[in-house]
């Protein structure tokens, strides 16, 4: 019995971190799916540990524990696709692209950052209160960074290079939209300078044949 517990609570771990990969593509619909699915590892948490406690486990003990444990990681998980629920997918492929042209062939770092600002902006009252908007808004991103064809262009790119460019960038949008994140909401500016009321952070990134540093500012 205390192999089969231990047996299912790896298996409710696992699942906790492959859910969110099946549903990158993430719309309302889909999140909705992974939010059902982690409810569900979150009861065979909560059924383990109940076992666990009817055969004499104390609850300090490492199986209830681990048990606790996938229950908080899963109910994470809902919280953040609860975020994710809020965009839909042109607001994924319009961030995408325009993550890839500011930042697509630097870190996961940088990458979730410059999403994370645009993310800002778009809850920022100064801003437009769309992605579609923010990306859009004159004299900031670029206009043809919300058209479908600089998103295809991109994958294009990708299937000609071998390259994985195009995931890699939806990848690190879609872990800030689920809010995972550091940067304050308050970091509204990213550019090669400081502007806005102050700086939050400096990254600087060096390829080896191309070196940068950005700044990422207060509104």
């Amino acid at each position: 019995m205390k192999k089969y517990l231990i047996g299912a609570l790896l298996c409710m771990a696992m699942l906790v971190s492959m859910v969110p990969t099946a549903f990158a593509a993430s719309n309302y619909t889909e999140c909705m799916a992974a939010i059902r699915e982690q409810k569900q590892i979150q009861a065979q948490a909560h059924q383990t540990a109940n076992t666990l406690r009817k055969q004499g486990y104390s609850e300090n003990s490492s199986y209830i524990q681990a048990a606790k444990s996938t229950w908080a990681s899963a109910q994470a998980e809902i919280q953040a696709y609860q975020k994710l629920s809020q965009y839909t997918w042109d607001d994924i492929r319009i961030l995408t692209t325009t993550v890839y042209h500011e930042a697509g062939c630097t870190t996961e770092q940088l990458r979730q950052y410059v999403a994370q600002v645009a993310l800002n902006r778009v809850k920022d009252s100064r801003f437009p209160n769309t992605v579609y908007g923010v990306i859009t808004q004159r004299g900031q991103y670029s206009t043809k960074y919300a058209t479908t064809e600089a998103a295809q262009a991109i994958k294009n790119k990708d299937a000609a290079n071998g390259t994985n460019y195009w995931q890699t960038c939806k990848n690190s949008v879609i872990q800030a939209m689920k809010g995972k994140t550091d940067m304050p909401s308050n970091v509204i500016y990213q550019a090669n300078f400081t502007q806005g009321s102050g700086l939050w952070k400096s990254v600087y990134f060096n390829s080896g044949w191309f070196a940068s540093t950005s700044y990422f500012c207060y509104g």
